[in-house]
This record gives C-alpha cells, structure tokens and sequence, in this order.
C-alpha cells in the first residue's frame, strides 16, 4: 500500500493494483483483519482439535507434519514390518489395523483411518542403518476427503480412538502400545533383547507442565523466555491491552519478595531503560541513587508501569522485554512469599500473552 496523495492510496493486493480512497483503504484494512482472523482462529481450532500444539511442525518434500516422536532406524524397520504383516487384508486381530503406503504407516481398518505416520531422517533424506528417525504425525487429503463424503457435519466430530487420532493420542499410543507389541513380537523371534529395543528410542522427553498446571513458581520462566524471544523479533508495537493484566499480576506475584535478592543493578537497570527512553534528562540523578536501591524501590518502578500500561492504547516490545527480564531476574533469584490466589492471577494472565506468542512463533516467524 502506499499514499498518492491526500485522499487516495495505491493498493497491491497479489497482481492487482487498484486506487482508492482514504475511506476505502481503511474499508479495505477492516475486510483484511477480519479474514486473517478468521484464517488465525482456524489454525488454532485445528491445533487444539488435534492437539499438536506442543510437537514441532516440519516439513517434508509435499507436506508439512508433526515430529511427534524419534527412533532409532532399527527400531523403525521392525515397526514398519511388523505393519505389513499386520496388514488389516490379512486378519482380523486387533493389531490387524495398518495398511502399507509407500514408506509410511497408514493406521486404519479399511473403512477409516487413524491417522498416518511417516519417518523422516533426522540429518538427511537417506534411511541409513544407524540413523534417527522422526516419526511425523500427519492426516493426508485422502483422509479429509473421507471425512467431507461421510456424514459427519464437523470433521472435528470425527476425533477420537475410533475415528481420526489426535498427534498426543498417537505419541502415546505409539509409546505404551505399539512399540512395547513390537519389541515383543520380534524379541520373541530372534536374539534381540527387548531392553535394547527399548534403548532404540531416542528422544522422548516428559513436557513441562501446562500453565494451568504450574504450581512451582520457576516453572513461569520457561513460559516467560518463550515470550521474550517473540519480543525480541517483533519491532512493531503491540496493543496494550495483551500486556495490561500480565504486568499487572505479575508485580502482585512477586510484590513480597526478600529485599536481600541480588542483582538490583540488573532489575533497576531495566526498569531505568525503559524511563530513558521517556525521560532522559532525570537517568543522571537516579544513577547517583544506585548505592540506595532496594527492592521496595523496585517494586515502586514495576507498578509505575502498570499504571503506565494502562493508559496506553500499544506498548513497545523494547519496554516489554525489559519487564519480562525483570520477572525472571525476580523470580529465578529472589525469595518470593506468594498466596495460590496470586499465583493463580499470574497464570491466568500469562496465559493469553504466552497463546499470541506462541502462534506467531509457529506460523508467522517459523524460520526465524
């Protein structure tokens, strides 16, 4: 978009340039928000549905997938053979369920499918002996073909251990059944050990604590981290009302922390970067105050800016860095009496903040 003149914008929507109006363009700017919000709300909605917010989105030669679990080739071979044996044309057990598809697993008793699992190698396109497999999680557009056919009036209608597989469901099921029915079956078979088949899963690591879930205090800071490094690539400003609550509850949270916490260079160097940026000419006379800082001093600062946030219309991702350093400072060094009401607070204000960042990260800045 850029302005021609006082009334009049030149518009480039794909290879179309149109001339409009100031009215117009702001029309324009209106009819576009609200389709990337319908776009944003969809992406979310197949995200929770399918529960793949917290497995890593890669992408392969024709679609993108869900790293949902890593193994060792060997590993791999004897899944995917057990697979073709276990056909579903072949039996009726309850492990006859699966179909060959290429190098993939189809997971399915003919009528519809589970779900499909893919390897991927982790450092090339070769599935060398010795190398890691990712098993990617994904629904190919044969799948949502048969779901659009069917009866169903919602392909969310659809998910479950009977109908499609979500990507935690599968992880799971891959863990605690599949894989321990495999190196059953083959350890049976020949000289394998099944602690060593066990060994052949490489990287399996237990999630942290959902936010809601959190009731050790350090465990924000990896929540917390996770935003600073969305503010450290967002250069635009942000609308205050992300931050109002957050900055909020979280000088509550940590409103009676131990005056001895180290560090209060660090924590007023922040809260003073933020002020120079308003007010330069009073930095010299606070740095002479350094030898009297203490934390009540701090505390006077974090709620000077919740005071600020909440007469702004947008807040700089500069100043919300600064703030969310200081949170961690806090927290990852200071004696902290807190009420499960307070921490409660902070969670239930992260929350929303920690959503945003998370999807930009994944969808808007996923090579960065």
């Amino acid at each position: 978009m850029k302005q021609i003149d006082e009334n009049a914008f030149e518009i480039y929507l794909g290879n179309t340039t149109v001339i409009l109006s100031e009215l117009e363009t702001k029309d324009l700017c209106l009819c576009i928000d609200e389709v990337c919000q319908q776009y944003k709300n969809s992406i979310i909605e197949f995200e929770n549905n399918l529960e793949t917010w917290k497995f890593e989105l890669v992408s392969l030669a024709n679609f993108r997938g869900i790293k949902i679990l890593s193994v060792k080739n060997e590993l791999w071979n004897l899944m995917y053979k057990f697979a073709c044996e276990f056909d579903y044309i072949k039996g009726k057990s309850e492990w006859h369920l699966f179909h060959q598809e290429d190098i993939s697993i189809r997971i399915s008793r003919g009528i519809r499918d589970h779900v499909f699992i893919v390897p991927q190698a982790s450092n090339s396109w070769t599935l060398r002996h010795n190398s890691e497999i990712n098993i990617i999680y994904f629904i190919n557009e044969v799948h949502l073909q048969s779901l659009e056919t069917g009866k169903l009036n919602s392909w969310k209608q659809d998910i479950g251990p009977r109908g499609t597989w979500t990507a935690k469901y599968t992880q799971q099921w891959l863990l605690k059944k599949y894989i321990p029915k495999v190196i059953d079956y083959y350890s049976q078979k020949s000289e394998l050990l099944a602690a060593e088949l066990l060994s052949l899963i490489t990287n399996y690591k237990s999630q942290r604590p959902d936010i809601q879930e959190i009731n050790n205090l350090n465990d924000l800071v990896s929540y917390l981290r996770d935003i600073q490094s969305w503010l450290h690539l967002y250069v635009d400003n942000i609308a205050a009302t992300l931050f109002r609550s957050y900055y909020t509850a979280f000088t509550d949270l940590v409103r009676n922390t131990d005056s001895a916490i180290n560090g209060m260079d660090y924590i007023m160097g922040n809260l003073h970067s933020i002020d120079w940026q308003k007010t330069p000419d009073n930095m010299t006379s606070k740095l002479i105050d350094s030898k009297n800082w203490n934390f009540k001093i701090a505390l006077d600062g974090l709620e000077k800016q919740v005071a600020r946030i909440n007469i702004c219309q947008y807040e700089n991702s500069y100043n919300a860095d600064l703030i969310t350093r200081t949170f961690i400072w806090i927290i990852e060094n200071g004696k902290i009496s807190f009420s499960q009401s307070q921490l409660n607070a902070a969670k239930q204000a992260l929350l929303p903040l920690w959503e945003q960042s998370r999807f930009e990260m994944r969808h808007v800045y996923p090579n960065r």
